[in-house]
């Protein structure tokens, strides 16, 4: 449950075996690549320079980056258009990744699978385009009944030219207002999918003309082809025998396919898998150096890491492996969580990604979201619900599915608090409180979280500016200590005054506020001061001055919101209760057993969605605004580790 300790991690090996090493690293998802030629020019590149490294010291020399091969690409294409064309979906299999990789080798079987796929595949495209076209065709045409000519005699006409085509019924109104003016006959032949079927027939000499009055009446043309002959109804025949074969020719071709599939199937996924990490390879090498006999690599890895990657380097001659703990570089920050938390990174990082020196806050945001959103949806049948749609979503989405499930798990444990099932409250016994016979109690409740929260905030923050040594707001910033004494203060005399038992003197409580007012005012001179750094001021004393007095200000406003903000939560455990009650009357005036049923089905369905959703983002709204923003900044970089993916 925290941020993970990295190291940097430098490599010098043989030119020969970089694909080898890169491969390994790729596998093994531990290594966040850094430009190893940067690390050289900014002379951070470090290795002890002893006799067996002389000769390493002096190719530096020759320092340069890696020039892309590309003799794969083509090979690539052919893999996954086999891939393609045999439905075969690849899966990353370190069994067959760990295998040597020979170009050569993998090119002429790549290419021989290819020549036997490519013949069936072709003819297969061809024939079920052409049974498309076929039916498409098939559609319009085959409603064509009543003409008794054969189509070749209207080809061979020699004055006249001739169409198929459809119109819609408002081009048909059209036609007819128009039909006095067009030197055509016009015969309706039947109806078709689209529209009905005419034949046109008109003088060759005016074609142009017919085809831009056509063309205003959007007739759609079916084409004929000339292999088509006889009457439509002979046609029609030949075409249904003509569909036959081709589905026949499709099934033959389809199983020749099924077979090669079957036996090259694992062969191509071995190949392409290779390739892809051949690909892959390419595309990291942009982060390494190389010069005549050498490759350099540089990278972060987790401490705990660090005895695996060396062990797994091992096996290569001559390499040599050098770890950094010490560097001017900001580290990648990679999080470290229990199962419980894993699926709330995703809520953090949504914010952005803890710095290397500041502490995961993904424990604190979990558990206290969990509370947050049981508190204000809790109810034992709901949250089952949910908690059963979190496992199922897992399937497919393993960080938001685990995210509703355990937000489900938190539901059902406040139903029981609250003795809630479906929002019927007469099921089981509330083991804590019926929200909504003690609306106040719920109210004031939500206010104390509050505050725990804001506190536990405040301490978060100045763990954060201890580690980063930021005494200026460690000490004596509105998130600092001097906040922490100045909210708590006001708390304790306000708590007091309500309560109307004094736990600390007004004068008292009055001179701390005060104080801590001034340090945060003067918080920049003051840590100047402590640390001997002369100015205490920057160049702008006056503007330094009015924005720290409206900063107090701003301060003390976000203090009370950010308190009275936590109300919503117990308003939306009341809400929740409210809403099924609206429902659950709905149902009583409907007057059945069965439609009151209904309407208390569809309450829940209503509740579960729209108002989980809405309790969802008023959840992540206090996180992010209420708390996040007293500790947390978010500004680091997230460890990426090269991988296959």
């Amino acid at each position: 449950m925290a941020v993970e300790k990295m190291t940097m991690m430098n490599i010098i090996g043989n030119i020969s075996d970089v694909d080898n090493v890169l491969k390994d690293i790729i596998l093994s998802s531990k290594v966040n690549l850094v430009s190893a030629l940067s690390q050289i020019e900014d002379n951070s590149f470090v290795f002890n320079v002893k006799d067996e490294n002389l000769e390493k010291v002096i190719d530096l020399n020759y320092i340069t980056s890696f020039s892309r091969d590309k003799g794969y690409e083509e090979l690539l294409k052919k893999g996954e258009e086999l891939e393609e064309v045999l439905n075969i979906k690849s899966n990353y299999l370190n069994l067959n990744l760990k295998d040597n990789m020979d170009i050569g080798e993998i090119s002429q079987i790549i290419d021989n699978i290819y020549k036997e796929v490519k013949e069936p595949s072709e003819i297969l495209k061809s024939t079920k385009e052409e049974l498309e076209k076929i039916e498409n065709f098939y559609k319009n045409f085959s409603e064509i009944r009543d003409i008794n000519t054969p189509i070749e005699s209207l080809r061979e006409l020699s004055y006249f030219d001739f169409r198929f085509g459809i119109l819609s019924k408002e081009d048909r109104i059209k036609l007819k207002k128009n039909y006095d003016n067009i030197l055509a006959v016009i015969l309706h032949t039947g109806t078709g999918n689209e529209g009905e079927v005419y034949l046109v027939l008109y003088p060759s000499n005016i074609r142009e003309e017919m085809n831009r009055i056509l063309k205003s009446l959007n007739f759609k043309e079916i084409q004929v082809q000339d292999e088509y002959k006889g009457t439509p109804i002979e046609m029609i025949e030949y075409l249904r025998d003509k569909k036959e074969r081709l589905k026949k020719d499709i099934d033959s071709l389809e199983k020749t396919l099924w077979n090669l599939r079957e036996v090259h199937k694992d062969t191509i996924i071995s190949l392409v898998n290779q390739l892809r990490t051949k690909e892959k390879i390419e595309d990291i090498k942009e982060e390494l150096a190389r010069s005549n006999k050498f490759f350099y690599l540089s990278g972060w890895v987790s401490k705990k890491d660090k005895e695996i990657i060396g062990e797994m380097l091992k096996e290569y001659k001559d390499i040599l492996v050098i770890f950094k703990d010490e560097t001017d570089l900001t580290p990648p920050t990679k999080l470290r969580n229990i199962w419980i938390f894993k699926p709330f990174e995703s809520l953090v990082k949504m914010y952005g990604m803890p710095s290397y020196n500041e502490l995961d806050p993904t424990p604190f945001l979990s558990l206290s979201y969990m509370f947050l959103f049981g508190a204000m949806f809790g109810d034992l049948g709901q949250g089952v619900i949910l908690l059963l749609g979190g496992m199922l979503l897992s399937r497919k989405n393993k960080m938001f599915g685990g995210l509703l499930s355990r937000l489900g798990a938190s539901s059902m444990i406040f139903g029981i608090l609250y003795g809630a099932v479906f929002g019927i409250e007469t099921i089981i016994p509330a083991l804590l409180i019926k929200p909504f016979e003690n609306i106040n109690t719920i109210l004031v409740s939500a206010i104390f979280v509050g505050i725990a929260l804001i506190l536990i905030s405040y301490i978060y923050g100045m763990i954060n500016s201890i580690k980063r040594k930021d005494m200026e707001d460690g000490l004596f910033g509105k998130e600092g200590l001097a906040g922490f004494l100045f909210y708590l203060c006001l708390l304790i005399l306000i708590g007091g005054n309500l309560l109307k038992k004094p736990i600390l003197s007004m004068e008292l409580g009055a001179v701390i506020i005060i104080l801590c007012m001034a340090v945060m005012i003067f918080k920049q001179p003051l840590t100047h001061l402590i640390k001997g750094k002369r100015p205490l001021h920057g160049e702008d004393i006056t503007g330094y001055y009015i924005e720290s007095v409206f900063s107090i200000i701003e301060t003390l406003l976000s203090m009370l919101s950010g308190t009275v903000s936590f109300i919503r939560v117990g308003a939306f455990a009341l809400t929740h209760v409210g809403l099924f009650i609206a429902f659950e009357t709905i149902g009583h005036m409907i007057g059945t057993p069965a439609g009151n049923i209904i309407v208390l089905i569809i309450g829940n369905i209503v509740i579960i969605g729209m108002e989980g959703l809405i309790v969802f983002i008023q959840g992540l709204r206090l996180q992010y605004y209420e708390l996040f923003s007293r500790y947390y900044k978010g500004e680091g970089k997230e460890f990426k580790p090269v991988n296959i993916k």
